[in-house]
């Protein structure tokens, strides 16, 4: 691991006559983490999902588990979400799933790149088809490969079907898989807490209780060119598209009440 990402950053670095080199690089290991997302659609007879963050794009591969669900073998989208299979998945488990990545992506900036390999994120999911009753899903999120400036490349998900037994107590969490061990609640909290700044939570406080853009500007004394910043920014950080949501998120995240 050390020595792959050493080896990368010299060719990142190494000038502008060896760009040609470090892109090489870049879409070997890029081939390389597509055919791991295909052998495990292929073996588990789920669905493989590997999304580069930096490109926009996600290659989802099937197995029978998405033949079933009416997918393609094989889809590229443009888009670093799988909306195609978000579509399946009830909008309180989404609500859910998305929380926890927050808070994975979180822990995730807080570790060391050699080591957001070692986690990973794992959720009960239920996939509905319309021809019978729901599907349990187990779903897994891993963040396999950085850049050498430190930043998130790829993530592969992985959606196998699974047994729900559960009475109640739903399987959600982030776990070390060196050790078994699940991250512990008062961690969440804390990540929670590092989402937004002060100023950011001000804002969307504002922001749900009904406050205009520019009434929430005459109210803290800033710009409103201030104020469309900060909502973007909280839309970016909790990776939403509109302030309803954005105002949901923090609500559950006891971020604002």
């Amino acid at each position: 691991m050390h020595a792959k990402q050493d080896e990368l950053k010299a060719l990142f670095n190494s000038g502008r006559q060896n760009s040609c080199a470090a892109y090489a690089e870049c879409y070997g290991i890029l081939e390389q983490r597509k055919l791991l997302a295909q052998m495990y659609a292929e073996n588990e007879n789920g669905i493989a999902v590997l999304s580069d963050l930096q490109n926009e794009t996600s290659y989802i591969y099937s197995g029978k588990l998405g033949e079933f669900m009416g997918l393609a073998n094989f889809i590229e989208e443009p888009s670093i979400f799988e909306e195609k299979i978000f579509n399946y998945i009830p909008s309180e488990e989404l609500m859910e799933r998305h929380i926890l990545e927050l808070r994975f992506i979180q822990l995730q900036k807080k570790l060391p790149p050699s080591e957001r390999p070692f986690y990973n994120m794992i959720c009960l999911l239920h996939f509905s088809s319309g021809l019978q009753s729901s599907i349990p899903i187990l779903h897994r999120t891993y963040y396999i490969e950085n850049l050498p400036d430190g930043n998130i490349w790829l993530s592969l998900c992985l959606y196998t079907p699974f047994i729900d037994n559960t009475t109640g107590s739903a399987i959600r969490g982030i776990i070390d898989n060196r050790t078994g061990k699940a991250i512990l609640s008062d961690t969440y909290n804390s990540l929670d807490n590092q989402l937004l700044s002060a100023r950011e939570i001000n804002v969307l406080s504002l922001l749900a209780k009904g406050l205009s853009s520019k009434q929430i500007a005459d109210t803290l004394c800033i710009s409103v060119n201030t104020v469309y910043r900060h909502r973007q920014n909280i839309l970016s950080a909790l990776q939403v598209n509109n302030t309803a949501a954005a105002v949901e998120i923090a609500v559950r995240l006891h971020l604002i009440s």
